[in-house]
């Protein structure tokens, strides 16, 4: 009796260093897969990040030529004879989220440093602000009266140098946060 109980005692042990190496190896291997599909999330989200930033990059300049024109012409004198000729439309971006969005839907987000994940956030939420107050740039243009008198022009000049200066302030505040962002993220992935 006493060798039987003796080779069920080791049965059972055998089966349970089993398991649990299964166990051990599969959580292994489920963080492995993790921490690859997190990589591939930091790498996609600095990409549309420096993407965005190039767009922001490119445009930035326009938009500041666009509010000093636009402040120069509204202290003349005479402003019916006026061509604007430096005006090729508003230019405000459309930017990406995409690759955030997806570590929010996915999950992976949550593995993600919190540190990272601030910065992220602040990213993306400047990035809505500028489209939410773009959409609201375009409403209000397209509601100004282009009859061509000097009022109206002098109202659309007022409107798009004060537009303008909120569009470059958001844009350089943008090109800070990507900075800071894309910093925090590659120090802490290193």
């Amino acid at each position: 009796m006493k060798n039987k109980f003796g080779d069920l005692f080791i049965q059972i042990i055998s089966v349970m260093i089993g398991v649990f190496l299964g166990f051990a190896v599969s959580n292994w291997a489920a963080q492995k897969k993790t921490n690859t599909q997190l990589q591939y999330l930091e790498q996609h989200i600095i990409s549309e990040i420096k993407i965005n930033q190039q767009k922001v990059t490119q445009v930035i300049d326009y938009h500041r030529t666009l509010r000093d024109s636009s402040r120069f012409y509204l202290q003349q004198e005479r402003i019916d004879v006026f061509k604007p000729n430096f005006f090729r439309g508003v230019n405000t971006l459309t930017l990406s989220n995409s690759a955030f969005e997806t570590g929010i839907q996915t999950g992976l987000i949550n593995d993600i440093p919190l540190q990272q994940i601030q910065e992220l956030n602040e990213v993306y939420t400047q990035q809505r602000a500028y489209e939410d107050f773009a959409n609201l740039l375009l409403s209000g243009l397209i509601t100004m009266d282009f009859e061509g008198d000097e009022m109206a022009m002098r109202k659309i000049l007022l409107f798009l140098s004060v537009s303008m200066t909120d569009v470059v302030i958001k844009e350089e505040q943008l090109l800070e946060s990507y900075k800071k962002a894309i910093q925090t993220i590659e120090n802490t992935s290193d």
